[in-house]
């Protein structure tokens, strides 16, 4: 599943192969985890490269990164709650029924592969523990005690290393299917961008950085070019 196919030659694959239930299912779960993949990888190329890269956004746009960082933060958190929710929600006439990884095992008609899938399940679940805390009292409610909470956050911390655990489970569980049915994996953390992702931003950050301290120098020193004499273009 490496070739490079449209988005739609790719769901009509899942639904050949796996039957309309669990492929059109599966091709959601497979499209919502790489997202997931590629939102985390953008995340660890601005916040975790290296020192000099977050002194770099600090002094570009510290404020500004740091709501990013944040906001980042908190939509993976989010997304991992999401995809680990119930099957079911609600009761009566609100109940609402939720496309979920807990989904999968009962759509396979291959015993042993649905016994295998419902382990890699709970321990999918077991990854995103503290992300179902969060999305419960923090992120998707705003749980009172825990707004009001004065000596220590009652929540349980989220550290990169959990959300790489709950990502690695997420991946083990989709690559058990694909396995079984193509006799291949997806390598999610492999996330191709072209120009335009996080590394590209913070290049062109860095070379801003440079062309400002070169201009303070010439000014300084009295030696200004004439582009110096201009003022910046207000975009």
């Amino acid at each position: 599943m490496a070739r490079h196919r449209t988005s739609e030659q790719v769901r009509e694959q899942h639904l050949r192969d796996m039957g309309p239930a669990l492929g059109g299912i599966y091709n959601i779960l497979y499209n919502d985890v790489s997202w997931l993949h590629a939102l985390w990888e953008q995340y660890l190329a601005l916040f975790a490269k290296s020192e000099r890269r977050i002194e770099v956004l600090n002094e570009t746009a510290g404020y500004l990164f740091r709501i990013i960082q944040n906001a980042f933060f908190e939509h993976v958190v989010l997304g991992l709650a999401r995809l680990t929710g119930r099957i079911q929600t609600g009761r009566g006439k609100n109940q609402q029924e939720n496309l979920t990884l807990r989904r999968l095992p009962s759509l396979v008609s291959d015993a042993s592969l649905s016994a295998e899938l419902t382990v890699l399940v709970e321990a999918s679940l077991h990854a995103c523990a503290s992300a179902e805390a969060w999305r419960n009292k923090r992120l998707a409610h705003r749980d009172l005690v825990v707004a009001l909470a004065t000596v220590a956050d009652p929540l349980p911390g989220i550290s990169r290393a959990d959300i790489e655990r709950a990502l690695g489970a997420f991946r083990a569980l989709l690559n058990r299917l694909e396995r079984h049915y193509w006799q291949s994996e997806t390598h999610y953390q492999m996330v191709l961008t072209n120009l335009g992702d996080a590394g590209s931003l913070v290049h062109y950050l860095n070379k801003g950085l440079k062309a400002e301290r070169e201009w303070r120098e010439r000014l300084q020193s009295g030696r200004l070019l004439a582009e110096d004499l201009h003022p910046d273009e207000e975009v």
